[in-house]
C-alpha cells in the first residue's frame, strides 16, 4: 500500500466513524424528542388545562402500551448517549473519534480529502478541494476542551448506565441527578463535535434544529387521532359485529 493510499484509507475510516455516529445520535436524540413530547402532551402549562386532561386520559386507556413506549425510549436514549460518551476501547464513541483524528492529522490532507470524494463530478470536487479547511492540532484541542466542560455531568450519566440501566445492580450508589437541560447540552455539544470534524475535513455539515419540532408534532398528531377518532372506529365495528369493545 502506498503512502497516498494509506492517507486515503485512514481519512475514509474517519468519515465512517463520523457517519456511524451522526446516524446513532439521530436515533437517540429522535428518541429523547418523542419521551419529552409525552411529558409536554399532559403538561397543562404547555398545552393547557383541557388539553392535558384529555391526553392524560387517552394515554391512561392505552396504557399497557404508551407506559413501555415512553419506558423504551427513555431508557433508550440515555443508555445511546453514555455510549457516545464511553471510554472503551472496543467501542465506537466520541473519544475514539477525537483520539483517531489526533493520531492521524498527517493523514487527513486535501488529496486525501479528494480521494475519497473522486465519484463527485469533477469541476465540483476541484471546487470542494479549494475549500478544504483540514483539521489542524490547535483546533482539535478546542473540541476536545469543549468536550471537557461536561466532564461531570458525563461522569453521572455512566454512573447511571453503568449501576441503573445496562446492570441493576443490588448495591446502587445513589441515583446521579441529570436534568433534561444537562441532557440537551450534551446532545447539543456532541452535534457540534461531529459537526466540526465532518465540516472541516469534508465539507459536511448534519442539520439537526427540526428534530424536536418533528419528532413532538408526531407524538401529539398520534395521541390526538387516537383521542379524537378511536371512539369512532370502535362504535362502528360495535354496531357492524353487534360486539362491546373497550376502548
Amino acid at each position: 500500500m502506498t503512502s497516498e493510499q494509506s492517507k486515503s484509507k485512514e481519512f475514509k475510516t474517519l468519515m465512517d466513524y463520523t457517519k456511524e455516529m451522526h446516524h446513532r445520535y439521530f436515533r437517540a436524540i429522535s428518541a429523547f424528542y418523542a419521551y419529552d413530547g409525552f411529558r409536554e402532551i399532559i403538561a397543562t402549562n404547555i398545552v393547557g388545562q383541557s388539553e392535558a386532561e384529555e391526553n392524560a386520559k387517552t394515554i391512561n386507556r392505552y396504557n399497557n402500551f404508551f407506559g413501555m413506549a415512553q419506558e423504551s425510549l427513555r431508557i433508550y436514549f440515555f443508555l445511546e448517549l453514555a455510549k457516545m460518551f464511553d471510554s472503551s476501547k472496543q467501542a465506537l464513541h466520541i473519544g475514539k473519534i477525537l483520539n483517531f483524528t489526533e493520531s492521524n492529522l498527517k493523514s487527513l490532507t486535501v488529496d486525501a480529502f479528494k480521494e475519497y470524494n473522486q465519484n463527485q463530478p469533477r469541476a465540483f470536487l476541484e471546487t470542494l478541494a479549494q475549500e478544504y479547511k483540514g483539521m489542524d492540532h490547535n483546533e482539535l484541542i478546542k473540541i476536545k476542551n469543549t468536550l471537557n466542560k461536561h466532564k461531570d455531568t458525563i461522569e453521572k450519566l455512566d454512573t447511571y448506565r453503568n449501576k441503573w440501566l445496562a446492570h441493576d445492580d443490588i448495591k446502587k450508589p445513589e441515583l446521579p441527578p441529570i436534568s433534561g437541560e444537562e441532557i440537551k447540552a450534551l446532545f447539543d455539544v456532541l452535534a457540534k463535535m461531529l459537526n466540526a470534524i465532518t465540516g472541516r475535513l469534508n465539507s459536511e455539515s448534519w442539520g439537526y434544529s427540526q428534530v424536536e419540532g418533528d419528532v413532538k408534532h408526531h407524538v401529539k398528531l398520534v395521541v390526538d387521532h387516537l383521542r379524537r377518532f378511536e371512539p369512532y372506529r370502535l362504535k362502528e365495528i360495535k354496531e357492524k359485529y353487534n360486539i362491546d369493545l373497550k376502548s
